[in-house]
């Protein structure tokens, strides 16, 4: 990443395009699974990623303390899991929707979720494009959800859009 040449006080630009994966950065550590989690879901994790797409915006690797902003995308009806992160995370929607519990968050929205708060949403219809502001360059991933009928669900909607994700190739404009 580039801005691994940039020290404290030089302005840093950066760009979409040249943005990589948040797993080619190693910024999240493997994920942790609530017991049992990763077998029952092991033979669909390709339509779940099918279904997704993170890219590091920005983040200076070596600086703990250094603010990281994480590009996602989640196409239409993506359901997230249950999970927490071990940093404080700031969100805040670009485009499309998300509803969380009874909420619906639209492009303006946002919200905060506070290290090791355990949240989960599901992308609305036409997606969702998310901004993730963290003041952390490394953070986990624990996935918390352990309820067999809501991963049968998220299976199963995964399975069911993993074409139509696999086909939806860029962000609609």
């Amino acid at each position: 990443m580039e801005a691994e040449t940039q020290d404290r006080r030089g302005l840093k630009i950066f760009r979409a395009a040249d943005a990589p994966t948040l797993e080619a950065t190693g910024m999240m550590a493997p994920t942790i699974m609530a017991p049992g989690v990763g077998e029952r879901i092991a033979e669909h994790i390709g339509a779940f990623n099918d279904g997704s797409e993170l890219h590091v915006l920005y983040g200076r690797p070596g600086d703990a303390g250094a603010p990281s902003l994480v590009h996602v995308w989640f196409k239409p009806n993506y359901p997230l899991p249950r999970h927490s992160h071990d940093v404080d995370c700031l969100y805040y929607v670009v485009s499309g929707s998300l509803t969380m519990g009874s909420q619906e968050l639209r492009a303006g929205d946002g919200f905060f979720v506070p290290a090791d708060a355990p949240y989960q949403y599901s992308a609305g219809p036409d997606g969702v494009e998310v901004l993730e502001f963290r003041n952390a360059r490394a953070f986990d991933i624990k996935v918390t959800e352990d309820d067999p009928a809501r991963w049968d669900t998220m299976i199963a909607i995964a399975n069911e859009q993993r074409e139509s994700w696999r086909a939806l190739q860029e962000l609609p404009r």
